[in-house]
């Protein structure tokens, strides 16, 4: 349907009104993402249900001021604003990707507002939307719309939305559907799962077991396939979801660590889902504790040391005993004790980590360490967290397990700033296993000097054995922003 979509194409250079609707798309995203959530929650009488109406309204007249109409499409896992694609940068990440979640959920491609549109409409339409996460109800929701006289707001099935032109929008950028677009979708979908797993588990006090095992399959499906960019999405740090992300981010290095030392597939899998559920008990810590940007008081720190003991607890509330409840069991129990008994919680009795715990203990760890900490200046780098790794610190972890984490993560982590003998700078961006020397790049700055624009994506698959790492980057040592360009 081209004319759901008034100017198809990526933005030329210049294009004062492409630039506009970047600026305004990212707004309207957020809004509507926040409309929906508290849509979900609350009815069109509530107040805070009438705050969001009202903000997301604000911004989509703005638009309208200078526009026949706002067409808010998602194809191949980018969303479209008027045809100019709109970048989820990295702080937008999690709203990007739930919102499309939420049009996957409905078959939907699109959505048009048209001049006209009310918020009486808008509060109609959202009913509607959120009843048509039922499938049988999504077929119906454009007919339902029409039906409700709603003449300003129009659904666009993904069956009617012409892809054509917008996949060449992707300004020559490899294939969206390709490794790295597949990763995206498997990395976030899981991320929004486990919020969801989560929240669920702090409600009724035990998490979804089944739940975990169909986020985990793909990420599976994805190491077996000797696919590695997921392995990459791990570095992103800076988004609001990190909470969950971690438990992700966990769970594909273990997948991954474990793939290393031999393991077969099932053992893959329920090494996946015992790594998501590492750290459940952490719903029982009070959330100030959690969020606190300052150092822990002796009884805050015992509220944290005791989340592995919760952990254990809620899964005996689990119904039956199988050996994967157990496997859980014992890795909450566990990943904070070290390989070399040191770590909580304490046992007085000679005890040992379980093989799956040893691994999820360390991409925990590693994860952690290269998090942002609010009370440190910066976060470690992902490079400064291998090294701190293998460090005198690696008497705490398995050296079979580091040497898994190693061909994992390469020698240069995703997320390393890397100067290299031809004197460019580039990005690392996922590992290769061929050559942990030579990771998958992105160019940000040519040998002369050339800083490569945001939008413009050169990238080395991986990088050419006729160059090499001359040396590692400090973040200080650059004004890029290497998150910005890793979820690009």
């Amino acid at each position: 349907m081209s004319e759901s979509l008034p100017r198809s194409g990526a933005p030329q250079s210049g294009d004062a009104d492409s630039g506009r609707l970047l600026a305004m798309g990212s707004e309207l995203l957020v809004r509507f993402s926040a409309l929906l959530r508290t849509a979900r929650t609350h009815d069109v009488s509530n107040q805070a249900f009438r705050r969001q109406l009202q903000d997301f309204m604000g911004v989509l007249l703005q638009v309208m001021e200078e526009e026949d109409e706002v067409a808010l499409a998602a194809v191949a896992e980018n969303f479209y604003l008027n045809g100019v694609r709109l970048k989820a940068s990295a702080s937008l990440l999690t709203v990007y990707h739930s919102l499309i979640e939420e049009f996957d959920r409905r078959s939907l491609g699109g959505v048009r507002f048209l001049q006209g549109v009310s918020p009486a409409e808008m509060e109609r339409f959202l009913q509607l939307f959120m009843a048509a996460e039922d499938a049988t109800l999504a077929e119906r929701l454009p007919e339902a719309v029409a039906e409700a006289s709603i003449e300003h707001i129009l659904p666009v099935p993904a069956s009617d939305l012409d892809k054509g032109d917008l996949t060449q929008a992707l300004d020559e950028e490899r294939d969206p559907v390709g490794e790295r677009g597949r990763a995206k979708k498997v990395f976030w979908r899981a991320v929004l799962g486990t919020r969801r797993i989560v929240v669920r588990a702090a409600q009724t006090g035990r998490p979804d077991l089944r739940q975990a095992k169909r986020l985990v399959q793909p990420v599976v499906d994805s190491i077996m396939r000797n696919e590695y960019s997921i392995v990459g999405l791990t570095a992103l740090k800076e988004h609001d979801e990190y909470t969950y992300a971690h438990c992700v981010n966990v769970s594909v290095l273990s997948v991954s660590m474990g793939q290393a030392l031999g393991l077969p597939r099932q053992a893959l899998a329920d090494l996946g889902v015992t790594a998501l559920l590492h750290d459940i008990g952490k719903v029982a810590v009070p959330g100030d504790v959690l969020r606190k940007p300052a150092g822990l008081t002796p009884e805050e720190w015992g509220f944290i040391q005791r989340h592995p003991l919760e952990g254990v607890k809620m899964m005996f509330r689990m119904p039956g005993l199988s050996s994967l409840t157990l496997d859980a069991m014992r890795v909450c129990l566990e990943h904070h004790m070290n390989f070399d008994i040191t770590g909580y919680p304490e046992i007085e009795h000679e005890w040992a980590q379980a093989t799956m715990t040893r691994i999820v203990a360390l991409a925990d760890c590693f994860d952690a360490m290269t998090a942002h900490r609010s009370y440190h200046q910066r976060a470690r780098t992902p490079f400064e967290g291998l090294q701190y790794l293998l460090g005198p610190t690696r008497v705490q972890f398995d050296p079979a397990v580091l040497w898994s984490l190693i061909r994992t993560v390469g020698l240069y982590p995703a997320g390393s700033m890397l100067l290299t003998q031809s004197n460019h700078v580039v990005l690392a961006v996922s590992p290769n296993p061929a050559d942990l020397r030579r990771p998958y790049c992105r160019v940000l700055v040519r040998p002369d000097g050339t800083a490569l624009p945001e939008d413009v994506e050169e990238t080395w698959d991986p990088m050419p054995q006729s160059d090499g790492v001359v040396r590692v980057l400090r973040p200080e040592e650059s004004t890029i922003d290497a998150q910005e360009r890793l979820a690009a």
